[in-house]
Parts: C-alpha cells; structure tokens; sequence
C-alpha cells in the first residue's frame, strides 16, 4: 500500500500532468493570449480541489464469517472455512447472509463504497452451494446463480475473487469444490477459437473456472457471470440452450444484480423485462421454486428509515418482479465516531474544460476559463468565446449573430439553427466587433465601448452535418483531411482529460496493484473511451520505446537509418516483453516498421518526437550532390552550406505530405496500418486531374509564397518577382536531385513522372541543444534553420535557440522520455470494459 504522505501529493502531481497537457493541446499563436491562457490554468484552484480526506468510519462489526458458518452448518462446517475470510462480518454482511440463506428473501445491500457488498451476495451463495454439496446435489448439472454486472471490468475482478476462493479451497483439500464462468464476448468458443485468443485464455485458467463457451454448455458451471448484452444473446441463440433446457434450470436460484442503481428509467424496464424472460425460460426448464434476488448499490439510495427502504423496495420489487420487505433493504451501520489513523481514501475533483473566453479589460485581451459578463465603468463587459487552429494556434471569435450581436452558438445538430460562425482578427477584414459588448457592425460600433478590432467571416463547412466546423484555418490553410475540424474551441470531452488522469494514476501506483477502472455514462461513451485510452496510450508507448531505442547505444552525427532504427526497436520491443509468442520474425519486423513510418509520415506535428524537440530527422544529402547554380547567385547567395541546409528542409517536407515511398519485401507494412490518408507523390509543372500528386515547383504552395518569399524579403523584388524566382530555384533543386548519378534519392510513384522520397535517404538522431530552433511567435520547434525564417505558413517569426526550461514543460515530451512507463494499458485488461459480443 502507498504510503499515506505520498497519496496526498498524487492530486498535484496529476494536476500538473493534467495542466502542461492542456497548455500542450490547446497552444495560442499570440504569446500575449498564451501566457494569458497559462496563468489562468494556474490560478489557484482553478483545475483542482483537494485532496480531502474521508474520516474513516468504520462499519459495526457482527458475528464472525466461520462462527456463521458453524451456526449454519453445525458440525460440518469445516469444509467451508477455507472459502471465507477469518475475521469479522460487517452486520450488514451478516444480516445479508441470515436474510438470503436463512430466510430465503431477496435482498438489497445499499452501501457505501469499500463495505464489502461482494461478499454480501458470493458468501450467501457459497452457503447455498456449500449445502447442496452436503447433500450430495452439487454435482447434479446446471446453474445454481448468475451474477449481472454492468461492465466486464467489475465481472474481471469477481472472477479472480473465485479463482482465489477455489484455489483455497483445493489447497485445503476441501471435498467442496464449486466452479464458475465468465461469459461475454472475449469468451472462446473453444482451443481453437484463436479470433477471441484461447490459447491464452487456456493458459490464464483459474482453479475451478471453465473457459470455454462449449465446456459450460456441456456442463454449466455453478456460478455465471456475464453482462445485460450477453444474457440477451444466451436466451436467443439455440447453442446456447443447454444453459436453461432440458431440466438444467431446475437448480437456478440466484438473480445476482450488481451496480443496480444504473437500472433506472429506460434501461430498467429493459432489465426488468430482460430478468423475466430468464425465469420464464428457467421455469420452462424446470424451476418450480421461488428465486433469490439480491441486488447491490452505492448510490441507489440518498437516505436511511423505514420510509426510504420502503422506497428501495419497490424499485427492486418492480425490476426483479419478485417480493421485497423493507426488513430486506440493508444499509451499512456505521460506527458512531471515525476511527483514529489515517484515512481510508482521499478525494479530489479535477475541473474539464468548457471553453477558453476573452474578455477585454485595461485595454487588452484576458483569456479567462467560464463565460461570464461583468460591469466595468457603466458598461456591460462580455467573455467572447474563442476557437483555436491545431495547426498554427490562430485564434478566431466564434459564436452566432444574433440582434447585432456576437451571441452563443447552437451546437446541437437537432435544432434549427445548429451552426458555428468564425471570425477572424484581421486588418484586412471588413466588419468590426466589439470585444467589450460583442456588437458586430460594418461601421463603427454604436455601443460606444471603444473596443472594436476588424474582422472576417470565415466560410464554415457547406455540409450541414458540419455546419459547426470551419472549412480551413484562414492563416495557414490547415484543413484536417477535407471534412475534418481545423479548429478547435477549447473545450475537452471526457475522453483526452480521462486519459491523461487515468494513465497518470496508473504510473502512480504500486506495480502489483496497477488497475484502472473508468465509469461512463453510457455504453457507447465506454465504448469510446476504452479504444481511445488503448490507441492514445499505444502511441504514447510506441514514441516512448522509439526513443529509448535511439539512445540505447551512440549515435553519431549522420544518424540512424530507418533500417538502424528498426534494429534497435525491434530489440527493444524483446526486451520489454512487448511481442507475444505468436510473433514470427517476419511479423516483428513488420510491427516495428509500422511503428516507425507512423512517426515518420505523422500528422500529429506538434504531438511527435521531433515535434517536442526530442529527435532530429533529416535526409541525408550526398556529398557530391551538384548544388544548382542559381542558389548561389543572386537574389539569393547562399552559402553552400545554406543551400544544403535548405535542400535538406524541402526534402524532409515531404515526410508530413506523405511523399515518401515504403521499404520493399515482406516485412513491408500495409499502408493502411500507417496512414488513414492516402499516399502522396509530386512532380513538376501542373498536375492536372492526377490524384494524390502534388505540383512540387507550384507557385501557390506554402514554400514558395510564405517560406522563400520571406528569405527575399531584404531582397527588393516585388511580390510577382519573387514568386517568379522562388519557383525557378525549387525547379532547378528538383531538377538536381533528379539528375544526381548515384543512388536515386527520389523513387518514382505510380503515376509516370512522379517521384517520392526514398526512405533510405531518411536520419534520425537524439536532438541536443545546438539542433532545436523555437519561433519567437508561434513557438513552433524546428530542427532546420535556413537564415532564421520560421517554416510555418504565414508566421511571420524568426527562429532562435530555444529554451530547455519551456521544452520540459510539454505534456508529451515528459512522457516520452519517462524510462519507467508502464507497460501497454489494453482496454480489456486496464481501461472501461464495455457490454460486446
């Protein structure tokens, strides 16, 4: 267990964790907002309250579980005690016992958290159980008790509870020896089912568990546990009638419900109808007897008295359709007084996003963090709601006019007027907006406030499913994929957040206790979550193991090639135990090239290796490579090493294109394991209707009319000029590397006349300090640096040293270079489980 000092500081640690991830996500171009967006991040108390210590309060204690047993069993006990624990019952444990075994009435555990509701419905089964063992009925077949549980996670837990349980019970040589199942989805039909791995749930066998779907069709364990979803497919598919036909649900006594608070509204009259079509169906397969129902609960109840059980009663009389008394509703009897020592638990509430505001006051710009309107000198001061490019980090006004007004827009695709409007802060815009009072004018404001700033609306999606997203960012002509969201309001669902929160409770925790379970609302949002945590975190993985590869041995100033670089992972990954013994060579090397191009051709820039200024790649440029003749004339006279720089930049550029060609073989990954976006080739002159190719010498892109149009600035060309010469140089540098007469460094594409990068020309190597450049604007790391011109479109920063203090605060770069990460989380093993088939 961590030591109590140590717990009360994981609250902080993860609100920092939690803190340099959103500075890290939602990054502002204009240094004033981002230093602006940062201190309001910090205000105290902003992210985190706690962490409160919860007195502990014990609950009273009855008889002891073996006193009980003894009482139950007189004289033949014995062969149970292995079973129970040997201490003291809470009373309501022991009152679930008497109630359900004893006195055969259903029952309802209403406790708290940490009050042992598990055994307050296993022990009262493993009586029952123990019982017919004595009798001699316990090997008769069928299933004596179903447990429900709302999600696998919880159903994980329970079946390693019985695991135990059966394991001590044959340590013991225990003639009692009770089996159970798990049936859900991940369930194998048999050995051979290798779709749903049963060779490794084979091997994971518990004592007493049967693991296949045919053993327990066979003969049905005596303990079922499963999900709302699977129990409606067992009662419908025929292969599953050995379960409940045929005289095999004559034993069937117990209805098991856990977490049944979630069983309201809605979804509880579908449990309801779902429990009475399984007994019918067990009372055609011969159940003559009354069932016992219990059902468990942390917050099925807000109260305690005869008035609120009597309340608790009747949901469960209306869910199960069978008898509840009040004298069945069992709440925990706390101890008056807490307990002296430490707490049990300590609780803290980290605070989600609901959008990043600006409010003008003292003659600038605040970002404040809750849309708010205050009164400042007799004028009414509105928070405008702001959206941000994940490109380049413009901020833009978003909202709906309304009455002459900059209004909250309707995000709710149900409505009418479901839509987002962007507006954009620029002086060539043609409206203005007040950023006091939100008054948008195509004159001067009215309002009389005096702080209208000119701006533009932009063209948001035609589609009207979309109609909340903005085509591309207006600065820098970022557009995700077509129909995508270039730009983001700052406002986080609960899967990045939950994520970040979850996998830093994981590293926290002890190594044999790392175990995360994450409720959602629904099972689609546990759908979600459980696929978003795996991936998020595989990346995570995957970068992290990248660069302790890298720096695993020397690395000298050439770098690695991508072949070099699969050597070293692909030890790396054995080392860590990250294959299973399935693998063949083959699927190895495959898995690790996969892993290795996803970085390469990333589009998650800012999220990479390099991104964070860990890595540099480069492309290497042959020593006797002919620089063409015009980069060292005028207007541009660069120095040799200027013009290699530069052609090593415009090489590398084709990596986030996607121009680069695979290695060829059959460890060659699919690209689609890679990229969801297709692959990418160039060529000169203008491409025409040739798909996927893109016009390398094109006046219109981002290199000619933003990055060599800034290194002509001193130059005194005009702007068509300039234009002209920039496409001339990137033709004579394609027509260079075309030419050069050793190995080729572009590789031709599927269309005749297009070309890639040969991956073989590819480098990589740890970044140190003298290789990472940061734009004093945009902020934006890179590891070229051609006369100190930022490469991003249409910033207008120069590039100097950056600072290692500010690099060490990026979210992802903390994690990447963490040498203790855990291992891989799997959402079936560490993350929200979810009802599937």
């Amino acid at each position: 267990m961590p030591d109590a000092n140590d717990v009360q500081q994981w609250p902080e640690k993860i609100r920092q964790r939690y803190e340099n991830y959103l500075k890290t996500s939602f990054f502002f171009k204009e240094p004033a907002l981002r230093a602006s967006f940062q201190a309001a991040l910090q205000e105290a108390g902003s992210l985190l309250k706690g962490p409160f210590p919860e007195p502990t309060r014990g609950f009273n204690l009855g008889t002891r579980a073996r006193a009980l047993a003894q009482e139950c069993f007189p004289d033949e006990s014995e062969g149970l005690f292995p079973a129970l624990i040997d201490q003291p019952l809470y009373v309501h444990q022991e009152q679930a016992v008497r109630a359900t075994h004893i006195d055969r009435r259903n029952v309802v555990v209403a406790t708290g958290t940490a009050s042992g509701k598990t055994e307050s419905f296993l022990y009262p089964i493993l009586f029952e159980l123990y019982r017919q063992h004595l009798a001699g009925e316990l090997d008769e077949s069928g299933v004596r008790a179903m447990i429900l549980y709302p999600m696998n996670a919880l159903a994980n837990d329970q079946r390693e509870r019985l695991g135990k349980i059966c394991g001590d019970l044959r340590e013991a040589a225990s003639g009692f020896q009770p089996t159970f199942g798990q049936y859900i989805g991940q369930t194998p039909e048999d050995d051979k089912d290798r779709w749903r791995s049963a060779s490794a749930r084979k091997n994971e066998r518990l004592e007493g568990e049967l693991v296949f779907r045919k053993e327990m069709r066979d003969m049905p364990p005596h303990i079922l546990l499963t999900n709302y979803s699977m129990l409606e497919y067992l009662l419908i598919r025929p292969d599953d009638s050995p379960l409940f036909d045929h005289g095999r649900g004559a034993r069937w006594q117990f209805i098991v419900l856990d977490e049944a608070h979630q069983y309201r509204g809605a979804k509880g009259m579908e449990m309801g109808m779902l429990i009475r079509r399984l007994k019918q169906r067990l009372r055609d397969g011969g159940r003559q007897y009354p069932f016992r129902c219990i059902a468990t609960s942390a917050t099925i109840s807000s109260g305690e008295g005869e008035e609120e059980k009597q309340v608790v009663a009747e949901f469960a009389k209306e869910l199960f359709g069978e008898p509840f008394s009040p004298s069945g509703i069992l709440f925990g009897e706390l101890q008056p007084e807490a307990v002296e020592g430490r707490p049990r638990r300590y609780h803290a509430f980290l605070r989600a996003l609901e959008g990043a505001f600006l409010v003008h006051k003292d003659g600038k710009d605040v970002v404040v963090l809750n849309r708010r309107s205050e009164s400042e000198e007799g004028t009414n001061a509105e928070s405008l709601e702001i959206a941000l490019c994940r490109e380049c980090g413009q901020h833009y006004y978003v909202g709906r006019e309304r009455d002459g007004k900059l209004k909250e827009a309707v995000r709710d695709p149900s409505q009418t007027d479901f839509g987002v409007d962007y507006y954009l802060p620029t002086e060539d815009g043609d409206e203005l907006l007040c950023r006091r009072c939100g008054t948008l004018s195509m004159a001067t404001p009215s309002c009389g406030c005096g702080a209208a700033v000119l701006v533009k609306k932009c063209d948001s999606h035609k589609n009207k499913d979309h109609a909340d997203q903005l085509k591309q960012c207006e600065i820098c002509g970022y557009q995700r994929g077509g129909i995508g969201d270039p730009v983001q309001e700052i406002v986080h669902g609960s899967d990045g957040p939950n994520t970040v929160i979850a996998t830093a409770l994981h590293e926290l925790l002890p190594k044999d206790r790392r175990k995360v379970l994450a409720f959602a609302d629904s099972r689609q949002e546990a759908a979600f979550f459980a696929w978003y945590a795996e991936d998020s975190y595989e990346k995570l993985c995957d970068r992290n193991f990248m660069l302790r590869a890298i720096k695993a041995e020397e690395v000298d100033a050439e770098g690695l090639s991508i072949d070099d670089l699969r050597n070293r992972l692909l030890k790396q990954w054995e080392q860590t135990g990250v294959f299973s013994g399935a693998y063949t060579r083959e699927q190895k090397n495959r898995r690790v090239l996969t892993s290795i191009f996803r970085e390469v051709l990333t589009d998650e820039n800012r999220l990479s290796l390099g991104g964070v200024g860990l890595v540099k790649w480069s492309v290497k440029i042959p020593e006797d490579l002919s620089l063409p003749e015009a980069m060292r004339q005028p207007p541009w006279n660069f120095t040799d090493n200027e013009a290699r720089c530069l052609i090593a930049y415009l090489l590398d550029e084709l990596r986030p294109s996607r121009a680069v060609n695979l290695p060829k073989g059959a460890e060659t990954p699919a690209w689609d394991d890679i990229s969801p976006w297709p692959q990418r080739a160039y060529g000169i002159g203008r491409p025409g209707s040739r798909g996927n190719v893109s016009q390398w010498d094109s006046p219109q892109s981002s290199v000619v009319r933003h990055f060599l149009h800034r290194l002509l600035e001193d130059s005194g060309l005009p702007d068509e000029a300039k234009r002209a010469v920039s496409t001339k140089l990137m033709k004579s540098v394609w027509d260079a590397l075309r030419n050069y007469a050793g190995d080729s460094i572009l590789s031709p594409g599927k269309v005749n006349g297009t070309f890639r990068l040969d991956s073989r020309w590819l480098r990589i190597r740890p970044a140190g300090p003298e290789d990472i450049r940061e734009c004093n604007t945009c902020a934006t790391l890179s590891t070229h640096n051609v006369r100190d011109v930022c490469p991003r479109n249409r910033c207008p920063g120069s590039l100097s040293y950056a600072d290692p203090a500010h690099l060490k605060t990026n979210h992802y770069r903390i994690l990447y270079e963490n040498e203790e990460l855990p291992p891989m989380l799997s959402a079936a093993e560490h993350t929200a489980q979810i009802d599937s088939d």
